[in-house]
């Protein structure tokens, strides 16, 4: 029988009960999925929410559709793709979205630093200028903002690490452009600071410096974090 065990919104609850059927064995790969009657009446909710529920299962490849036959767990029950965990239904904690972005990127600034090629410098370089140009512009200056970490992730010339960062992108992209207006509204020195940051990391890539690099990258993220008003744990 499967239980609710976690508080969240009611879908997160059943998408949470069936995943951990599947991790227990109870519902193996390729094993039929019990209806959304009988889903629902299990889980004491109403059919529509375990409808939504299974169409985020569906959407992450968790299960699978059969025309005429009903809904399957897939091959790869862990499913193919990534989500951030909720928390009470509310999107993923910003802050714990930085402390991860500080352990992989300067991790990632440190490997661009030794595998970089010009190429890669080139689109830093240009992202820099688009900063400079559009640094009363919040959207442009965030959008530039993103260039340059997503070339420094391509001279990684990791594309697990590259399809991460684009995933990460995405949550984050409203944050950047909040942090660059809070730059030029809350903070004496504007977005100075911001661009003065991204050129230190970007002449420690240039240079092959791998630990000036990371040094850079871990500095730039912490005073990013600070413009929106947190602060990151110590790493060490």
């Amino acid at each position: 029988m499967l239980e609710l065990q976690r508080p969240d919104s009611l879908v997160v609850r059943v998408v949470s009960a069936i995943r951990a059927e599947i991790e227990s064995g109870q519902l193996p790969p390729e094993s039929r999925l019990p209806t959304e009657q009988q889903l629902a009446e299990q889980l004491n909710v109403s059919r529509s929410v375990v409808r939504e529920a299974i169409a985020q299962l569906k959407a992450d490849g968790v299960i699978t559709a059969r025309r005429g036959l009903g809904s399957f767990i897939s091959q790869t029950p862990a499913g193919t793709v990534f989500r951030f965990p909720q928390q009470n239904g509310r999107r993923a904690d910003l802050a714990q979205m930085f402390e991860v972005r500080l352990w992989i990127e300067t991790t990632a600034a440190s490997i661009a630093a030794q595998r970089r090629d010009d190429a890669d410098l080139q689109r830093m370089k240009s992202a820099l200028q688009d900063m400079q140009d559009n640094r009363d512009n919040f959207e442009a200056a965030a959008l530039a903002d993103v260039e340059f970490h997503r070339a420094i992730a391509d001279a990684s010339k990791n594309d697990y690490f590259v399809a991460f960062h684009d995933f990460l992108r995405s949550q984050l992209a409203s944050a950047r452009k909040t942090a660059w207006e809070n730059s030029a509204s809350r903070f004496a020195n504007g977005s100075a600071d911001a661009t003065e940051e991204h050129q230190l990391l970007y002449q420690a890539i240039a240079d092959g410096d791998a630990q000036r690099a990371a040094a850079s990258a871990e500095a730039h993220l912490r005073a990013a974090a600070r413009r929106l008003q947190l602060e990151l744990p110590a790493t060490h």
